[in-house]
């Protein structure tokens, strides 16, 4: 009888779970390597969505000179995200017999709600001197 016929299997068990503990590893890099993707692209995503509000309050002082009353929570191109614009009289000053505001715009842009894996959110602030 030969006494080292099942040294072979302990060896065998052990490459089989060495192999699948790395099979594991490698799936689970691949998962937040593809998580951290989506928040990247969500990431600019929300920013080009701050962007547009800003653009869309700045367009709404060039042509009235006053804070936007309702400014949009949405916009079309840029779905599921919440946005808000906030506007504010910074003050008045004259120079050279010209009389100039001074606003302050500051956008929001959320997806997702806080607390969730899935949240980003973007803010952008813009003075404006009209």
């Amino acid at each position: 009888m030969n006494k080292q016929s099942g040294i072979t299997l302990i060896g065998a068990i052990f490459v089989l779970i060495i192999v699948s503990l790395l099979g594991q590893y490698l799936v689970n890099i691949a998962g937040v390597q593809q998580r951290t993707s989506l928040l990247t692209l969500q990431s600019a995503r929300a920013y080009q969505a701050a962007k547009a509000a800003i653009d869309w309050g700045a367009a709404s002082i060039d042509g009235n000179d006053v804070c936007p009353a309702t400014p949009p929570t949405q916009f079309a191109l840029i779905p599921n995200f919440t946005v808000t614009l906030t506007c504010s009289l910074l003050g008045h000053y004259e120079e050279n017999l010209t009389s100039t505001n001074i606003y302050q715009l500051t956008a929001k842009a959320d997806y997702g709600a806080y607390g969730q894996h899935d949240y980003v959110s973007r803010t952008l602030d813009v003075t404006i001197h009209r």
